[in-house]
């Protein structure tokens, strides 16, 4: 029987161009991996949410499937993004949203598979890979568990290959290229998230040998030997085959100190942080240190730009790094920057309204963070209610566009740098106003709804 696996997600599955290179989704990969009569419709795009897809794009996927046919749901790696009000998909309407996936799919025909979103390239300091997914993929599996629809638990699978290569291979893995590696990246890629074709491959491998341990895919379908061939260790990235680096501190000096852009001197910077910046003429590949030890080195491209990030976060506190350009004729002196790492974001101060207290329709949030959290959202039974940025001196403010309902209300404010949040600090209050049901609301409805300027317009309890 002809089926057909449709695969439904963000851009980590979505299918790539000759134009995105090297960048590549692992649902592309998927049909390298089938023989018999079955084919891939990648539906997969980038900047997806569970909501944003189901709404846009879900129709058109059911009106195509047959039933027999196979249906991935892949989501998450966007829902999470707490500090993207506009993409953010709380928890419990994440669950929501699976289970009517998974629900229209059944009752056409099809057959869902529940995919939990992708590891990322991220490591502690000491080695460990480091979840950013939050609660979502463990939400995913409950959700499959409580339909009793086939799963595959795709990151915990990526999490334990990614601890076995290492941070020192994994690279090879993902789209990360330095400056003057890649024809269509001159200034070089650092992406933590997006696969090559090489690590998209495996991820499929990953996916397919799923599908055929739930019996959804018959092992008749695929390319077993391909399938069963163990995985491809990439090479050591580069900037680990240096020999000796540290004689780069203490060689011969020449040209001109390398220029550092990002971070700014003694910035606070997340545990991800970025380098770029301009090397002098001449200059080959940077190298960075610090107290005397190597941790890693970059490219530097035709014009002299180069980025760099290290391959495991670093730890919080301030650090100085030393970096030296490498040159056929010697090393260029040693620029030093010293940043600030910020892992823990205090909480914010909520001054008010003040605990307790009453309020009319339009409540006026308002407090203060630490210096250099960038911006504020504010959460009530989960769900994402508002946004607002902090000025330089750690003050915030906020006030939402439309009225409260009356009664009471409990709101956490969390603080947000970068992709660090803080524990909420929750502050309850009380509305005062016009119930629904009260009669204000109805009075005058009888007639047409009188214009702004009528003198006799009826109140009806909206402020």
């Amino acid at each position: 029987m002809n089926r057909t696996i449709f695969v439904l997600g963000d851009s980590v599955p979505a299918p790539r161009t000759d134009e995105e290179a090297p960048m590549a989704g692992w649902g592309q990969k998927i049909e390298d991996l089938l023989v018999g009569p079955v084919e891939v419709a990648n539906y997969a795009r980038s900047a997806m949410t569970a909501r944003k897809y189901f709404t846009e794009r879900f129709p058109a996927m059911l009106n195509r499937m047959k039933r027999g046919d196979i249906v991935l749901i892949g989501f998450g790696c966007v829902d999470h993004m707490i500090h993207n009000g506009m993409r953010y998909v709380p928890v419990p309407e994440y669950r929501e949203l699976l289970r009517l996936f998974v629900t229209y799919v059944h009752q056409e025909g099809g057959v869902p598979v529940l995919v939990t979103p992708m590891a990322r390239y991220a490591f502690a300091a000491t080695g460990e890979v480091i979840n950013t997914m939050g609660d979502y993929p463990r939400a995913m599996l409950e959700v499959a568990d409580q339909l009793g629809a086939p799963v595959i638990d795709l990151n915990r699978r990526t999490t334990e290959l990614w601890a076995e290569l290492g941070p020192m291979r994994l690279r090879q893995y993902f789209c990360w290229v330095d400056a003057g590696d890649h024809p269509l990246h001159p200034d070089g890629k650092i992406d933590s998230t997006h696969l090559n074709h090489t690590g998209a491959f495996e991820v499929a491998r990953i996916v397919v040998g799923g599908l055929c341990n739930l019996g959804v895919l018959d092992k008749a379908d695929v390319n077993a030997p391909l399938l069963m061939e163990p995985p491809v260790l990439p090479p050591v990235s580069g900037e680990f085959t240096i020999q000796s680096p540290d004689a780069a501190l203490y060689a011969q000096r020449a040209g001109g100190a390398p220029d550092v852009t990002k971070p700014a001197p003694g910035a606070l910077a997340g545990p991800m942080v970025k380098f770029s910046g301009l090397a002098a003429p001449g200059t080959d590949y940077m190298l960075f240190f610090e107290q005397g030890q190597y941790l890693g080195g970059a490219g530097v491209g035709s014009s002299g730009q180069w980025t760099w990030r290290r391959s495991v976060n670093w730890t919080p506190g301030e650090h100085v790094v030393q970096c030296v350009g490498l040159r056929s004729d010697g090393c260029s002196p040693v620029l030093e920057r010293q940043f600030t790492v910020l892992t823990d974001v205090p909480a914010p101060v909520v001054t008010g309204p003040a605990e307790g207290t009453f309020s009319g329709p339009r409540p006026r949030f308002s407090g203060k963070v630490q210096q250099g959290v960038t911006k504020i959202v504010l959460m009530e039974k989960g769900v994402l209610i508002g946004a607002t940025g902090v000025n330089d001196n750690g003050e915030w403010a906020f006030t939402h566009a439309h009225a409260w309902r009356p009664g009471t209300h409990t709101v956490e404010v969390i603080a947000l740098f970068g992709a660090a949040e803080s524990v909420p600090t929750a502050r309850t209050f009380k509305v005062v106003g016009i119930p629904d049901n009260s009669p204000i609301r109805t009075l005058g409805a009888s007639r047409d709804s009188c214009g702004e300027i009528c003198e006799h317009r009826p109140f009806t309890g909206d402020w």
